[in-house]
């Protein structure tokens, strides 16, 4: 499918955990040719490369090694860094990012300073029941930390698919600490879903339907769009 849009699609991925959105952005990743940017897998990076003549990436790693969450000005800062990099090559998909409406008016902010698309959010929207029935069900790769659930091969194979190794169960994918991330994030979402809609670019859709079907109502939903 040929964007008739003259700037790529910039899409924000919103939802609790458990919800899919990971799956969902590496399709429409694949689908739209765009950057799937997860400021969980760039604080990891900038902490890899975390040198003395960084000083971002310095203090992102003493926060990382310490267990202290990156405050909204550090997170804001690295995806500015992203986006500085790479914005006149493609579009975006960010996942994890924004995570509070202050994020969400940085991101706007951002936007509009690189001259860059008008963002949508897509809300992949699930119960807390089956959110945590997820959680405390999936299995990940410790060497390469992909995320795999029952209805994978890998998942019923017992084997990475990316590394052949053998997955394991996170020790917190409890039911109770399922249940606490669930409604940790509830609150979050609902002002975030807020703030999209009140600008009139909030698309919904349900996540409880397998994976293919959730992809063809969120494609449904960007038709207009495109």
């Amino acid at each position: 499918m040929h964007l008739s849009h003259p700037r790529p699609l910039n899409l924000v991925l919103v939802g609790p955990p458990g919800s899919g959105k990971g799956t969902q952005a590496q399709l429409l990743e694949e689908r739209f040719s765009l950057y799937h940017l997860a400021t969980g897998d760039l604080i990891r990076s900038i902490r890899a490369h975390a040198g003395a003549d960084d000083t971002l990436a310095n203090e992102v790693k003493a926060r990382y090694d310490a267990g202290i969450p990156q405050p909204d000005a550090v997170v804001v800062k690295i995806v500015d860094r992203e986006l500085a990099r790479l914005h006149r090559k493609t579009g975006f998909i960010f996942d994890a990012f924004p995570l509070s409406v202050p994020q969400a008016i940085e991101l706007e902010r951002m936007i509009e300073r690189y001259d860059m698309r008008t963002p949508l959010a897509i809300s992949i929207d699930v119960t807390e029941a089956e959110a945590v029935r997820r959680l405390t069900l999936r299995k990940f790769c410790p060497a390469d930390q992909h995320v795999y659930h029952p209805q994978d091969a890998a998942y019923v194979a017992n084997k990475c698919s990316v590394c052949g190794g053998s997955l394991m169960q996170r020790p917190d994918d409890t039911v109770a600490l399922a249940k606490k991330r669930y409604l940790t994030y509830a609150d979050r979402i609902m002002k975030m879903k807020d703030f999209y809609r009140d600008h009139g670019r909030l698309l919904e859709v349900s996540g409880e339907q397998p994976i293919q079907d959730v992809y063809r109502e969120v494609l449904q939903a960007l038709v207009p769009y495109l």
